[in-house]
């Protein structure tokens, strides 16, 4: 029986020098229109009576852009950075800077037109290729994404963010390696980017490298505490290394975080079935379905919290729910043919398990369990069939010989049943002596 991790490997790109939620800005902005005011409170209130002293000071109303975008009112941003267009058509700051408020309201077509216009009056604006590479991976259009970073580092060698943009684009085009070395370097460059350790543990991890992944979400934690997503990748990450309780540690602390996360829910629910404990399992199980009534997987894996518990009917019903919501779920088909079988229902038990390997045919366990319900109904033949299948995915697969050792033995071939049996139990000693 299978159970179903749900991984999010978010990668993140990032609009502006500060974060996700933070404006374009240059090191040296764009000098107001008139110097005199240019020392004014850079609070709202502070560039309200600026702007109400000289409401043509193009400049303030950029400062309160940015003001308003720092305290998430990106509308009022994006009246702002207008205006400030308006008395000053040439301000690549202005565009730059409203580009950034439409990526924060989801129109990106905008803001890669604003950006196409702050690099018309200053072609040399590397905050402003960045942030249209940003958005163009946003829209799925890598390749643009990652030529603008390009041409961000000819510019600017040091510019950690464009590294660490360009890194996100190569990471969403599986091109994980070159995407390790550019959150490599945005790291020399900026040893603070939480989101660059971040990212980075992510590549580690979809390479297979759980320890170096761990490292980097470690880091990732120490420099930002409040990380939801470093914590919930790390008890991923744990969980596959079989650190059950530190991936149970992990996901409660992602829980806390964002408690309305279904899927750090169901995660913690799989880590604490792994260790036997179903009760608690189907509890977070119970959580992620309330969260996520259309959650297909935590359907299926709480039907199997039940089924080890021996309540296969309670299994059978998250099982149908869990198809229900999702017919292309071979581990649920796989399972409910599992629990149908317990019950005697063996026809039954076999179309579910013929559906799951259509869907999955690397679905090992669906092929040794099939081969069970048939032995159920004294289809001998067939169920060694299933078995040799099965044993071709996992040759150490110690219950698959096991039963094919059963079989042999039904069908009176004692000499392939003893070789079964004898392989079986050294691969695994805690299965008992064959039948007399």
């Amino acid at each position: 029986m299978r159970s179903i991790w749900i991984t999010f490997g978010v990668v993140m790109s990032v609009v502006g020098i500060s974060g996700c939620a933070a404006p374009v800005t240059t090191g040296n902005a764009t000098p107001a229109a008139h110097a005199d005011n240019d020392q004014a409170d850079g609070s709202i209130p502070g560039l309200d009576e600026a702007i109400r002293q000289d409401p043509n000071n193009a400049g303030a109303f950029t400062r309160r852009g940015v003001a308003y975008a720092r305290t998430g009112q990106h509308d009022r941003a994006i009246s702002d950075y207008s205006e400030a267009i308006r008395l000053d058509p040439e301000s690549a700051e202005a565009f730059s800077n409203r580009a950034s408020a439409y990526v924060m309201t989801g129109q990106d077509d905008r803001a890669i037109q604003d950006l196409d216009q702050a690099i018309r009056i200053n072609p040399i604006y590397t905050a402003a290729f960045t942030t249209r590479g940003s958005v163009y991976a946003h829209k799925g259009q890598y390749d643009r994404a990652i030529q603008d970073n390009d041409t961000a580092i000819r510019f600017d060698p040091n510019a950690a963010l464009a590294f660490y943009n360009r890194g996100s684009a190569y990471a969403r085009k599986g091109e994980t390696g070159r995407a390790i070395q550019d959150y490599d370097e945005a790291i020399r460059l900026d040893p603070k980017s939480a989101l660059a350790y971040y990212n980075r543990g992510n590549a580690q991890a979809s390479q297979g490298h759980d320890d170096r992944a761990i490292q980097d979400y470690d880091e990732a934690i120490r420099l930002d505490p409040n990380a939801a997503s470093a914590f919930y990748n790390r008890a991923l990450a744990y969980a596959r290394a079989g650190q059950y309780d530190r991936a149970i540690k992990d996901d409660g602390e992602a829980i806390r975080l964002n408690p309305n996360n279904a899927d750090a829910f169901g995660n913690r629910g799989l880590a604490y079935a792994a260790e036997g404990q179903y009760d608690r399992a189907i509890q977070d199980y119970d959580e992620a379905v309330r969260l996520n009534p259309k959650k297909a997987d935590a359907f299926s894996n709480r039907g199997l919290a039940y089924a080890r518990k021996g309540e296969t009917d309670r299994a059978i019903q998250d099982y149908d729910e869990a198809i229900r919501l999702d017919p292309y779920l071979a581990e649920a088909l796989s399972n409910r043919g599992i629990a149908l079988a317990r019950k005697g229902q063996f026809d039954p038990a076999i179309a579910d398990f013929d559906r799951a390997i259509r869907l999955d045919p690397n679905l090992a366990d669906a092929y040794r369990n099939r081969g069970l319900a048939y032995a159920g109904r004294g289809q001998h033949e067939r169920a060694i069939q299933d078995y040799d299948l099965a044993t071709t995915f996992n040759p150490n697969d110690a219950t698959a010989l096991y039963n094919r050792g059963l079989a042999f033995r039904a069908l009176g071939q004692p000499t392939s049943a003893a070789g079964d049996f004898a392989k079986a139990r050294e691969l695994n000693p805690t299965l008992p002596p064959p039948p007399d």
